[in-house]
C-alpha cells in the first residue's frame, strides 16, 4: 500500500492539475522562474487553489513529453501567519515522506534563516514502469511554505536543484 501511495504521490506531486488560474505577479516574483532552470525547459502550467490550509500557487516546468521525463513543480502556499504555516508544513511533511524517502549527501541546501523549517528527501519511484529519481523539498519561512517536487535527470541535477532552492530562499527573504 505504501509503495502504491508513493507512486501516486510522485505522480501527483509533479503533475498536479489545478484549476487553471495563473499565478499573480506579486506572488510569482517569490517563486521559481525560468532563470532557475536550464534554458531548454519551459513552463507548461501555472495554477492556484486552496490546499494544506492555505492559498497555494503552482508553477510547473518540464523537459520532454514523457511522464518519466525530468520535471519540476514549485508550490508556494501562503498562510495568515507563521503558526499556521508551521502547522501546514508539518501536515504536508507527514503526508509526503513515507517509507523509502531519505536525504542523500548531495541534498546540501540550507536556508539563510535559521528559523526556517526544512525537509529535503529523495526516493526512487516507479512512474509508467520506469524507475525515476525524485526529490521533494519543503521549506517553511514566516507565513510561507515552499514545496519543490523534482524528477531528476538530463539537465536537472542536484547542483541545479540546490541552486534553485537558494534562489527561492533569497526571494522568500526579500531578495531577487
Amino acid at each position: 500500500m505504501k509503495k502504491i501511495k508513493s507512486v501516486i504521490l510522485g505522480l501527483s506531486i509533479l503533475l498536479l492539475a489545478g484549476c487553471g488560474n495563473s499565478v499573480p505577479d506579486e506572488i510569482r516574483y517569490k517563486m521559481m522562474g525560468s532563470e532557475d532552470v536550464p534554458s531548454d525547459w519551459v513552463i507548461f502550467n501555472e495554477d492556484s487553489g486552496e490546499d494544506w490550509g492555505g492559498q497555494m500557487y503552482n508553477v510547473h516546468f518540464g523537459y520532454g513529453s514523457e511522464p518519466e521525463d525530468p520535471a519540476v513543480e514549485h508550490q508556494l502556499i501562503i498562510y495568515t501567519d507563521s503558526a499556521e504555516a508551521i502547522a501546514g508544513f508539518e501536515e504536508y511533511r507527514d503526508f509526503i515522506y513515507v517509507e523509502g524517502w531519505s536525504k542523500p549527501a548531495e541534498a546540501d541546501f540550507v536556508p539563510a534563516s535559521p528559523d526556517d523549517k526544512l525537509e529535503y528527501q529523495c526516493a526512487e519511484l516507479k512512474i509508467n514502469s520506469e524507475m525515476t529519481y525524485n526529490c521533494f523539498v519543503l521549506q517553511q519561512h514566516e507565513n510561507y511554505v515552499s514545496a519543490i517536487g523534482a524528477r531528476l535527470g538530463k539537465s536537472i541535477t542536484f547542483d541545479v536543484l540546490n541552486s534553485t532552492l537558494r534562489s527561492i530562499d533569497a526571494k522568500l527573504n526579500g531578495g531577487n
